[in-house]
C-alpha cells in the first residue's frame, strides 16, 4: 500500500501504528476490523491528510442523492451545516428570551393592578380573571375556592368548588404548577366557567392561611400548555394571587368551617 510507507517518510512515531495495519492485513482479520484500525491510526495522526494533501484531492466522499465530492468539498458542507444548525438554535434561544421578556412584563403589570385593586372580595376575583385573560390572551381563565366560607360572602359563590381539591388532587399535593391535558371531570369543572372547549391548561394552586384554590389557564390548543411548559412564570402568578386572595379573605372576615368555635368544641 502506497500510503504506507509515505507515512512512515513523515512520521517515524507513525511506524508502530502502520505495522499494526500490515498485522491487520496479513493476519487475515475482517473488514471491519481493518477499518477500526485504520480509523485509529487516522485518530492518532491527524497531521496525515497534511502530510499527503494529493491523497486529500483524489478522495472522493459518496452522497446518497448527489454526485461523489472531495473530502475538502464534505468538510466544507460539514462545516456549514454545523453552522447552520448553530445558527437555527441561537435564534431559538433569541425567540426564547424574547418571550420571557414579554412574560416578565405581563407578571410585572399583574403585579402592579392587583397591589392597585379595589373594591370587594367579589370584584377582585372577577378582576383576577379579567387582568389574565387580557395579558395572556387566554380562552379560557377559571378561579376556583375550595374551602366554603361561614360568614357572608354569597357574592362569590359563583366561585366556590368544594371538590377543586379531590379533581385536582395531584396538583396540590405537588403544591407547584402543572400544565397538560385534562380529564373529562377537570375540563368539565372548568368548561363551567369558560366559554371555551379546554384541550390544554396551566393549573396553578392557591393556598392561604387557612383556604386553597385554583386558577386554571386553559386553551383550546392542545399544545399551547403541554407536560414540557415551563411553570417559573406561573409560580410567580400563583403568589401574587395567593396574596391579593389572602389579605382580602382576611379583610371580608373569611371563616372556614374548621376555624368556628363549635368546630374546636367551644360552642
Amino acid at each position: 500500500m502506497v500510503w504506507r510507507g509515505g507515512a512512515g517518510h513523515h512520521d517515524r512515531a507513525g511506524g508502530d501504528s502502520v505495522r499494526r495495519v500490515d498485522r491487520v492485513v496479513n493476519e487475515g482479520l475482517s473488514s471491519v476490523d481493518f477499518e477500526l484500525a485504520v480509523l485509529a491510526y487516522l485518530r492518532g495522526h491527524p497531521q496525515f491528510f497534511a502530510d499527503h494533501p494529493d491523497l486529500v484531492e483524489s478522495l472522493r466522499v459518496p452522497h446518497p442523492c448527489k454526485p461523489a465530492v472531495s473530502l475538502l468539498e464534505y468538510q466544507n458542507r460539514l462545516l456549514r451545516e454545523r453552522g447552520q444548525r448553530l445558527h437555527d438554535k441561537l435564534l431559538e434561544l433569541v425567540a426564547i428570551a424574547r418571550d420571557n421578556d414579554r412574560l416578565a412584563e405581563r407578571v410585572q403589570r399583574l403585579a402592579l393592578t392587583l397591589l392597585d385593586a379595589r373594591g370587594g372580595l367579589d370584584e377582585l376575583l372577577h378582576g383576577i380573571k379579567a387582568i389574565l385573560r387580557d395579558e395572556f390572551k387566554a380562552d379560557c381563565i377559571v378561579l376556583c375556592l375550595a374551602e366554603p366560607p361561614t360568614a357572608g360572602l354569597s357574592a362569590v359563590e359563583e366561585f366556590l368548588r368544594p371538590d377543586v381539591v379531590g379533581l385536582f388532587e395531584e396538583v396540590f399535593r405537588a403544591g407547584q404548577p402543572q400544565c397538560g391535558r385534562l380529564s373529562p371531570e377537570q375540563a368539565a369543572v372548568l368548561g363551567g366557567q369558560g366559554d371555551a372547549n379546554v384541550a390544554s391548561a396551566a393549573l396553578i394552586p392557591l393556598i392561604g392561611g387557612n383556604w386553597r384554590g385554583l386558577l386554571a389557564v386553559g386553551s383550546s390548543d392542545v399544545r399551547r400548555f403541554h407536560s414540557g411548559v415551563g411553570t417559573f412564570f406561573l409560580e410567580r402568578i400563583g403568589e401574587l394571587v395567593s396574596q391579593a386572595l389572602q389579605a382580602r379573605l382576611l379583610a371580608s372576615g373569611w371563616q372556614t368551617e374548621s376555624d368556628t368555635p363549635s368546630a374546636h368544641g367551644n360552642g
